[in-house]
């Protein structure tokens, strides 16, 4: 039962189904379609970049060829697998459309034929350089929009850093103005600051020595004393120091020297809120370049990219009504980050969750499931979803936060993630958001779940090949493509689908061959035994 417009996995499991019935029913009624759940087959496509993207491109063509890409239930897709999955997704949405406006009749299989055509190819291979893509002239082109949009949204993003912290300055200095009107005060922690220095240097040999209970030297009192310290201490230089020069501008100042007014105070108050609105990180960050740059190389080689279907819209035929499924369900894999969170089942410094985003629902086990149709999604592109399924970049980024890393990548604006709404909070209408309680949560590491917005980023930062959701799904049989970067053969990620599935879904993995004797090619050969290997679920 789906309450107040949240649904859980297994409401969304059963849509799927339905979908997924309707299909194999048009596709052949003889194929067992009234019950699905008993033979799922699906497709998944790791992360790993234009390597991954091309890689599975062609791997995918050969499916094609013999027959098994038409017949699978679901493509699974995480980062660099989502490029060349967005191709398909898009290249069949549009055929089915065409099919069932000029050729009703015509057999559901008719719609892969236009697949890896040699034009959607040669257009693949222009695009190889998504980023900065052309050549000569045009090239160079690309190149200063890359530079561009990179130093501008850097700057851009810092607007309300800087005004935030003006906004700080006019009552640190007053209170330390007000502070030190009292000279006994500085005396006072004038002498704290000599016996903590003191005590450091000379009494830390007494360390053994107590007075009836008491320890003569105790480092959990001194470092307490030196934390209540620290603000006096920022409050007297504040008090001491005369603004930087070059903010000279803001005060109004006639000499060097002079301080700000109230009016300064509330101008610079004022600033902060109202750029505050405006400080859309999904806008303000490299996100929007990079998925545009994702949708020229991948969705341009389908149709005009501003034609190019929202996620709901892969659910709709172009003229808006239900469509009639031929492709793969999609599933895209993004991971949505939880540092900050106080869930008891999620705790730690590097938590994170499956975020799901698909034509039908979108969310996560922890926020629920929300319809993509809802007001809240219903404009996501597939580009977006494309795009955040492989932001790689960004400060905030699962079990591999770096919480110092992160700290400088959301201060100099290096992120592609998203800020998504979050499901529990779909229902509510927003016209506006203040976007710095969101900057400041990416800055020191604290996203969470208990906000409006979540924070998604690349798929991989959780399970990177996109095999996950299709095991939650007790699906039979899965054809796994890992394209990731592994030269060691260290297998790192296969290993942490392994752990992750025995652990959360109490599925066990287990191959007939291991990968590693399989695949590490032999030293006296320079070949592997085989590039595949099978395992049972």
């Amino acid at each position: 039962m789906i309450k107040e417009n949240i649904a859980t996995f297994k409401d969304v499991f059963q849509r799927e189904l339905q979908l997924l019935s309707a299909k194999r029913k048009h596709r052949n009624p003889q194929d067992g379609y009234e019950q699905p759940e008993k033979n799922l087959f699906g497709i998944a496509l790791s992360g790993g970049g234009i390597r991954s993207a091309t890689i599975n491109l062609g791997i995918l063509e050969i499916l094609n060829k013999v027959g098994i890409l038409s017949k699978a239930d679901y493509l699974s897709t995480v980062s660099g697998g989502g490029y060349i999955g967005s191709y398909i997704h898009a290249k069949l949405w549009q055929r089915d459309a065409e099919r069932n406006r000029d050729s009703e009749n015509e057999p559901p299989q008719e719609s892969y034929t236009s697949l890896f055509e040699q034009q959607d190819i040669q257009h693949l291979k222009e695009y190889g350089h998504y980023l900065i893509p052309g050549q000569g002239k045009q090239k160079m082109l690309s190149l200063f929009r890359f530079l561009g949009a990179g130093v501008f949204n850097v700057i851009l993003n810092g607007l309300w850093m800087v005004f935030l912290v003006l906004s700080l300055f006019f009552p640190l200095w007053k209170f330390s103005n007000i502070l030190f009107q009292f000279p006994f005060l500085t005396y006072i922690l004038g002498m704290i600051t000599v016996t903590i220095v003191a005590i450091h240097l000379f009494l830390y040999g007494l360390r053994h020595f107590k007075i009836r209970t008491k320890k003569l030297w105790s480092s959990n009192f001194l470092n307490t004393l030196e934390g209540w310290l620290l603000p006096f201490a920022l409050a007297y230089l504040i008090g001491l120091i005369p603004p930087p020069y070059f903010l000279h501008w803001f005060f109004k100042s006639e000499m060097i020297g002079t301080y700000p007014t109230l009016s300064n105070f509330i101008v610079a108050v004022v600033l902060c809120l109202v750029i505050g609105w405006f400080s859309n990180p999904n806008i303000l960050s490299l996100h929007r370049f990079y998925r545009d740059r994702l949708a020229e190389a991948y969705l341009g080689a389908v149709e005009d990219v501003e034609n190019a279907p929202t996620l709901a819209q892969l659910d709709q035929d172009k003229e808006g009504q239900p469509r009639t499924w031929t492709a793969p369900y999609p599933l895209i894999n993004t991971c949505v980050n939880l540092q900050g969170t106080n869930d008891d089942q999620f705790k730690g410094t590097k938590s994170s969750d499956y975020f799901l985003l698909s034509p039908l629902f979108c969310g996560s086990k922890l926020t629920g499931y929300i319809e993509t149709t809802c007001d809240a999604y219903r404009k996501m592109t597939l580009a977006t979803a494309i795009a955040v399924s492989g932001a790689a970049v960004n400060p905030v980024m699962g079990r591999l936060t770096n919480f110092i890393l992160a700290f400088f990548m959301a201060l100099l604006n290096f992120k592609l993630g998203y800020w998504a709404v979050n499901p529990q909070y779909a229902h509510r209408s927003r016209m506006f958001t203040w976007w710095p309680q969101f900057l400041l949560l990416e800055l020191f590491s604290k996203t969470d779940t208990k906000k409006a917005k979540v924070n998604i980023s690349d798929g991989g930062h959780i399970e990177n090949l996109a095999v996950y959701e299709l095991l939650r799904r007790r699906c039979k049989l899965i054809v796994a493509i890992d394209a990731s970067a592994d030269p060691a053969y260290q297998f790192a990620d296969l290993k942490n689908l392994v752990i992750r599935a025995k652990n959360e879904l109490d599925i066990a993995i287990n191959f007939r061959e291991e990968p590693e004797f399989q695949i590490n090619p032999k030293s006296s050969q320079g070949f592997s035994n085989a590039h595949f290997a099978i395992a049972d679920i």
